[in-house]
């Protein structure tokens, strides 16, 4: 939702100086419409294949409203074996068609992989462990019914594996409501 726009008055001189500031104005009023979190601090599992909730990326959605889903997530864990399992909570109603786009698991050409969802997890490899980053990124788009709630990305191995998955902090979700 964009700011109200300055009126402007019979007389008023229009200067370089206003219209910037009614530029920026708009501008950031759009920014603040779009919903986003960064992750905080690192998070880190170890031998566990249940999903569970991110402690920080969550983000409140508003009932009959449609979004453009867009993320990134920096993980590692064991290779061949651990990975990274993703899925999402959603408001009652509520449908995600998402995809995420990472490595296949126990490949060791770093090839990717795209797979999407409407339900259940997905999942993507890793090249390597303690500090060596992989990324993983996640296209896709929400439609709320009439219940509002929050969009929760939750996570576990692929596979237990008593090496940690680590969701690196400076992962990020973003929300573009589209109607």
């Amino acid at each position: 939702m964009l700011a109200t726009p300055r009126t402007w008055v019979v007389g008023e001189v229009v200067t370089a100086a206003l219209m910037n500031a009614e530029i920026r104005d708009q501008f950031n009023a759009l920014i603040a419409a779009q919903p986003s979190i960064v992750k905080g601090s690192n998070t880190s599992r170890t031998s566990t294949t249940t999903l569970a909730a991110d402690p920080h990326l969550a983000l409140n959605v508003s009932a009959s409203a449609t979004y453009l889903v867009d993320g990134f997530i920096d993980y590692d864990g064991a290779f061949g074996a651990g990975g990274l399992k993703v899925d999402f909570t959603l408001p009652a109603g509520a449908v995600l068609r998402w995809g995420l786009l990472g490595n296949v698991v126990a490949d060791t050409t770093q090839k990717y992989a795209s797979n999407t969802a409407d339900t259940g997890s997905l999942t993507a490899g890793t090249y390597g462990t303690g500090g060596t980053h992989t990324a993983g990124t996640l296209r896709g788009y929400l439609t709320v019914a009439g219940t509002a709630g929050a969009l929760t990305m939750r996570w576990a191995q692929n596979a237990s594996n008593a090496t940690a998955t680590t969701v690196y902090a400076g992962s990020w979700i973003r929300l573009e409501r589209y109607s």
